[in-house]
């Protein structure tokens, strides 16, 4: 019961595996870009950027083993990303600032919550 399960899952769970991928890669970044005193805003943009190349190239071709044109999908792959790093960004500002979260811990729940929205999006627009 639960291999069927997981397999009626695969996509989301190909999904979840390389967003785990791209989180870690965005973590990373993020974290020697505070260690070097780059600003948390700024730090997370780039942080994010890298992780959108990453995401692309996984989404493409593992996730939704998309066929369409690699422009055309890299650019509305761009539109969601674009979308999702406003709202990570405000979400930061609102965790760390009006919160009063620590700022790792404020990116990281911002990736999850921005996550949800671009599997949703990247699987009905973008890869569709």
């Amino acid at each position: 019961m639960f291999l069927n399960i997981l397999l009626k899952r695969k996509q989301f769970i190909k999904y979840v595996i390389s967003g785990t991928l791209n989180t870690l890669i965005t973590l990373i970044a993020y974290n020697i870009l505070i260690k070097i005193n780059v600003n948390y805003i700024e730090a997370n943009v780039i942080a994010y950027l890298l992780g959108i190349i990453n995401g692309f190239i996984c989404n493409k071709f593992w996730v939704f083993k998309s066929d369409g044109n690699t422009g055309t999908l890299f650019i509305k792959f761009i539109i969601v990303n674009s979308i999702s790093i406003i709202f990570s960004s405000i979400l930061l500002i609102l965790f760390v600032n009006n919160l009063y979260f620590n700022k790792i811990l404020s990116q990281l729940m911002s990736t999850i919550i921005t996550g949800m929205f671009n599997y949703m999006m990247n699987k009905l627009w973008t890869f569709s």
